[in-house]
């Protein structure tokens, strides 16, 4: 007999779901390119929110006249069954606003070393 395991880390990917609501409002036909143009528009989002794990990296300056400051944050998540680690810029009130660099890692200890070394 075949045992299943579900890894815990899947509790927090957001593609599944994504999936299936997608395949609910526009249908199965082409649905694989619908679902790339969503992560596409939304990647900072989806990586974000499926976030394990967060550490300040410092104040960002920026070199426009903004008035806002944002903080680096380096995140460790899993997303589409994978593993990653990313800087993102986040506001005061912890939005993302824009990530600025992604890795993406087979395992979970491999993906923990690059965040504790400093993110991606």
């Amino acid at each position: 007999m075949t045992t299943l395991h579900t890894h815990p880390h899947a509790a927090f990917d957001r593609f599944p779901q994504l999936r299936r609501d997608l395949i609910a409002e526009f249908g199965t036909d082409k649905i694989d390119a619908v679902i790339e143009h969503f992560i596409a528009a939304e990647r900072a989002d989806f990586h974000w929110d499926g976030r394990i794990a967060e550490m300040n990296l410092g104040a960002w300056e920026s070199l426009d006249d903004e008035d806002e400051t944002y903080e680096r944050v380096a995140i460790l998540g899993y997303f589409r069954a994978r593993y990653y680690v990313a800087t993102c810029l986040v506001d005061g009130d912890r939005h993302i606003h824009w990530m600025l660099g992604l890795r993406h890692f087979e395992s979970f200890e491999s993906a923990e070393q690059a965040f504790l070394a400093g993110g991606g």
